[in-house]
């Protein structure tokens, strides 16, 4: 297959330059992962200053309360059943993403 010392020297480094290109684009992508990661993460602390300052979430900070209080025995159902209707409506709820 190999006739003469050149075939073998160019095979072998065309196969060693296609291993170290695709180690050198794994090392490029985990850098760019880490880039997303470090955004998403900054969106989710966004996410959750602007929903802990929006009105419309009250009642599920009231429901929240109610079951780390322990008012009543059907406090964390109360607050479950809550967070279905909203869903079912539509609404967004203190767990939700910025995505629909």
């Amino acid at each position: 297959m190999f006739d003469s010392d050149i075939e073998r020297t160019i095979i072998v480094t065309a196969i060693g330059l296609w291993f170290a290109h695709g180690w050198y684009l794994n090392q490029r992508l985990q850098k760019v992962h880490q880039k997303l990661d470090l955004l998403l993460e900054n969106f989710n602390g966004l996410r959750n200053y602007l929903y802990e300052i929006d009105p419309q979430f009250d009642d599920e900070r009231r429901a929240s309360e109610a079951v780390e209080s322990d008012a009543h025995s059907f406090a964390g159902k109360d607050e479950l059943d809550l967070r279905k209707r909203k869903v079912a409506l539509g609404k967004r709820t203190l767990s939700s993403t910025f995505l629909p």
